[in-house]
């Protein structure tokens, strides 16, 4: 995995709605971009992991990261 702060904003915001959603999902340390070309956000407290997709997506037009998508994202936490 590699560091980086591409669509930083929109990985902040995805991940700001997906702790809507759960809860327990902590707070947003970095992100990396993974060997499958998705982002691994590194939490206060775990992981969850999102597309590059839907990070360019909310940077874009924030209304096109819809319940069903942030539920996606959500469901990926790992606690640590």
């Amino acid at each position: 995995m590699t560091k980086t702060d591409l669509y930083m904003s929109g990985v902040i915001g995805v991940t700001s709605l997906a702790r809507t959603v759960n809860t327990e999902i902590g707070t947003y340390i970095e992100h990396f971009i993974t060997d499958n070309f998705g982002f691994a956000v590194k939490l206060s407290n775990g992981v969850i992991n999102m597309s590059i997709e839907i990070a360019q997506d909310f940077e874009s037009q924030s209304s096109s990261a819809t319940t069903e998508r942030i539920k996606l994202v959500a469901n990926t936490f790992q606690k640590r």
